[in-house]
């Protein structure tokens, strides 16, 4: 189903939710008018889900978003987003499997005639969010924003491990990388802006996980731009998790190194991605794109970068998202041989690049992507200097 169609059909559902609840409040949620207007509401709802697999609304400041954006606000969507509102509902889940009896449940909570606690523990098909008011005063926050906090301290020492037995060559359990990308997109789909997640770099030393962990989110973010859902999506955000795969083979004294490379250490660098791709392949349950991407992801767009490669290569696709995702976050951020840089001046230089060193296509609607979601990244210490480094996103 293409996302035209989706809205479409999504618009109807809300069209007949709004005026079974409205019936509801008006009367009682077990009059007749009631009841027979629920299978306009659970059939179409029924045909959705069988597609998209899940139902996720937002809802903020009396307005609704779906898929991360505001849906056109007719009556129906109105009447429905200020009764959420009202009743500090951040989010709505809802997952194949929904019946009327659970659909019952919700109108007889939205209409006032049980406590929406009750969801919680009698319907499994149908998850409520509330919205916190936080302490600072700056607004309302769906319970998905914790998502956006940031990773634990967990889940950093998860990631450690998971990167040290790929450094020592074992064999690898990669469930807490798929976990992760999993979260991701689950909380995607109930933000207004997915870019909150990008992990700030902390220090040196966890670089190399925290900036996979950033190309990671950036693919997703790029995926769902382009209508990529389903297993594809989550393979895209792991191949962004798992390109740089290989670095952690390189000697720690060359990635460290302030200024230029030599010859030699820089083919050292130029070595990790062909690293990359034969661990990933080798380890249970790593999708088929990240591999291609830990090979690919310096070849370049016109195949001038490395590992060389006959002529006539063809890129895949993943890796290529890949490329704008690694680039934009190198240049984002402070590195040991060069400084953070701002918005606007990464947005002109990877307008440069696209054409040579990255897809035109892939690189304009990233940019545009981010302008969309209101180029909302963290204030980061800014540096003129042109990179140093041979490669600045080796």
């Amino acid at each position: 189903m293409n996302s035209g169609q989706n809205i479409i059909q999504l618009r109807e559902i809300l069209r007949c939710l709004a005026q079974v609840v409205s019936t509801a409040a008006l009367y009682s949620p077990e009059h007749p008018k009631v009841l027979s207007g629920i299978p306009g509401v659970i059939d179409p709802l029924q045909q959705f889900l069988a597609k998209e697999q899940e139902l996720t609304l937002i809802v903020t400041d009396n307005v609704m978003l779906y898929l991360g954006k505001p849906l056109e606000q007719d009556p129906n969507v109105q009447r429905l987003a200020r009764i959420f509102t009202r009743l500090e509902i951040g989010f709505v889940r809802i997952v194949p499997g929904v019946d009327s009896a659970d659909l019952r449940q919700l109108i007889r909570c939205v209409s006032g005639q049980e406590s929406l606690d009750v969801l919680r523990t009698r319907s499994s098909k149908i998850s409520i969010g509330f919205v916190d008011v936080d302490s600072k005063g700056d607004g309302d926050r769906g319970t998905s924003a914790e998502a956006y906090s940031g990773l634990t301290p967990l889940q950093l020492e998860e990631l450690k491990n998971t990167y040290e037995s790929i450094a020592g060559q074992e064999q690898t359990d990669f469930r807490h990388v798929i976990s992760l990308v999993a979260g991701f997109i689950e909380a995607f789909r109930r933000e207004a802006n997915p870019l909150m997640a990008l992990v700030p770099i902390r220090e040196l030393d966890e670089y190399t996980f925290t900036h996979s962990i950033n190309v990671g989110i950036l693919n997703i973010a790029q995926g769902m731009s382009l209508g990529i859902e389903g297993q594809l999506l989550h393979d895209l955000g792991v191949a962004g998790m798992l390109h740089d795969s290989g670095k952690t083979r390189i000697d720690r004294r060359i990635i460290q190194k302030p200024g230029s490379l030599t010859e030699e250490e820089f083919a050292v660098i130029k070595s990790h991605p062909s690293y990359g791709a034969q661990y990933l392949m080798n380890q249970a349950g790593v999708p088929a794109v990240a591999v291609m991407s830990a090979y690919e992801h310096h070849m370049r767009y016109d195949l001038q970068g490395y590992p060389q490669v006959p002529a006539g290569w063809q890129l895949n696709l993943c890796s290529q998202m890949t490329m704008v995702s690694d680039t934009f976050d190198a240049l984002r951020t402070r590195r040991i041989y060069k400084g953070a840089w701002d918005f606007p001046k990464v947005c002109g230089h990877m307008l440069t690049l696209a054409g040579s060193q990255l897809n035109p296509d892939l690189t304009i609607n990233f940019l545009k992507l981010l302008a969309d979601l209101g180029e909302t990244l963290p204030d980061l210490p800014q540096d003129d200097v042109i990179p140093a480094r041979n490669n600045y996103c080796e």
